[in-house]
């Protein structure tokens, strides 16, 4: 043999395939890959996809043998690349076949190699995943029960979900058997494409979106704690029956429900499209707990909870708000003077409004006003939901110079008027139109800004240390846009 090829009639009768490094040290050549034939993808020594077939109908005979006999086709060596093909100027040669240590085009596995896939990446719940002899991924010892609410082929029918026969009962009926949950886990899944028969009492609109129920057995006493997680308008709400709206004992939107739980009892848990057009995926997170003032997380006897069992801070050690507002400051003509100190207050009853009095003494000045938790986080949870207002009193309090519903954290507010002249103005906080829970504790934080004193505070865009327009910064402090 010549370099790579046998000579013209050599006979070989068996296809042999071997790795090109074995070949060179077999054949004592010391510099692999130097082949100049026209098309050869052997220059500079690098090879194809890092490997080589001689395909030639029989074993590689030294030099002499099988040089008798007329040549053909099926009696040359012919070297192809890695994908199986016969090398340009070649003759045609045998392609690569399942079982050869290599993953060709159009196989998935080969069963010399270890498998890079498993039987739960194929959509299985468990199960051994095997390559067969077509050199094809097996499932047959796969295996798994659709579970109708993650949005994977539990059972490899190709089928997910709603679409999957197995799941006709439960997403036809939320009620028919509902996936069993247990404290201090979380689950996911989605309301989309299941039936829209139950409502909860705190979604947006009638009727309400498609719904999903579970259940949950208490394993012990004190309190449950179930959260909801979705960038959709969805609802979830606890029940003591699942078909049953009567029965429901807790109710929120994208936030946390908590509520007394007796040990063994079972407890349905609805998660629900707010209006009729509202579905898609969402997070539930359950836990358990026992009642204690200073976890801070507000239960319904509570009237705040800010993490701790101390005094003087807004909320005191047996988890009642300390207030700074008046009972009666639901009116205009009785609103509360602010002094700028720590204030704590609380939407006190549905419909319930707070007045608050605040004197500018300065020319062109920035009030900003914004309502916060007391320290619970309600904000972020979407727990306290407020709108401020800022009046002008010129009006009797009846202009609305600047109001905010959710600009501040979470559902908080952040409300801001600038260029404000001298004068007395009023605030006015009252709870979002589809706040949820209706009452809530909240401290009330506001600043001055006296635009024109180089010093840009809350509210001012700019502070150049002047009143002069034109230069980059207005009159209000405001930044100009350039020309």
């Amino acid at each position: 043999m010549s370099g790579w090829s046998a000579r013209a009639g050599s006979s070989l009768p068996n296809v042999v395939r071997v790795w090109l490094p074995a070949l060179c040290l077999a054949a004592g050549v010391a510099a692999c890959g130097s082949d100049s034939r026209p098309g050869s993808k052997l220059g500079n020594g690098n090879l194809d996809q890092g490997r080589s077939h001689l395909d030639a109908g029989g074993g590689l005979g030294g030099p002499g043998e099988g040089d008798a006999g007329p040549a053909s086709d099926a009696g040359d060596t012919t070297l192809v690349d890695g994908g199986g093909s016969p090398a340009p100027g070649d003759g045609g040669g045998t392609s690569d076949t399942c079982g050869d240590g290599w993953i060709d085009p159009g196989e998935e596995c080969d069963p010399g190699l270890p498998l890079q896939e498993s039987c739960t990446q194929r959509g299985f719940d468990s199960g051994l995943l095997s390559c067969g002899s077509d050199c094809r991924f097996s499932t047959q010892s796969c295996s798994g029960t659709e579970s109708c609410l993650d949005g994977r082929d539990n059972d490899g029918d190709q089928l997910v979900d709603c679409a999957d026969p197995s799941c006709a009962g439960s997403c036809a009926d939320a009620c028919d058997e509902p996936p069993v949950l247990v404290e201090n886990s979380s689950t996911s899944g989605t309301t989309a494409g299941r039936a829209a028969v139950l409502a909860s009492s705190c979604g947006s609109a009638a009727p309400s979106g498609s719904e999903v129920a579970y259940q949950l057995t208490a394993s012990q006493s004190g309190k449950l704690d179930v959260r909801l997680i979705s960038e959709h308008d969805l609802t979830v709400s606890v029940r003591g029956s699942c078909a049953e709206a009567q029965s429901e004992l807790g109710c929120g939107g994208r936030t946390r429900v908590s509520m007394d739980a007796e040990a063994g009892e079972t407890y349905f848990i609805l998660v629900d499209g707010a209006s009729s057009g509202d579905a898609g995926e969402y997070v539930l997170e359950l836990s358990a707990r026992e009642r204690v003032c200073g976890d801070r997380i507000r239960d319904a006897e509570e009237e705040c909870d800010d993490g701790n069992t101390s005094d003087g801070d807004g909320c005191d050690s047996a988890c009642e708000l300390e207030l700074s507002e008046s009972e009666n400051n639901n009116r205009r003509f009785r609103a509360d003077t602010f002094d700028f100190t720590p204030w704590f207050a609380a939407i006190g009853s549905e419909g319930d409004q707070d007045f608050y009095r605040v004197s500018l003494t300065a020319a062109s000045s920035t009030l900003a006003v914004q309502t916060v938790s007391v320290g619970d986080d309600a904000c972020a949870l979407n727990l306290q939901d407020t709108v401020v207002e800022i009046l002008d009193t010129n009006t009797n309090g009846n202009a609305v110079l600047a109001s905010d519903d959710d600009g501040g954290d979470g559902q908080c507010s952040l409300a801001v008027a600038s260029g404000l002249p001298a004068g007395t103005y009023y605030v006015r906080v009252l709870a979002g139109p589809a706040a949820i829970p209706a009452t809530f504790p909240y401290r009330l934080e506001m600043s001055v800004g006296v635009c024109g004193d180089g010093d840009p505070t809350s509210g001012e865009g700019c502070d150049d240390g002047n009143l002069t327009p034109g230069d980059g910064c207005d009159a209000a402090c405001r930044v100009e846009a350039s020309p």
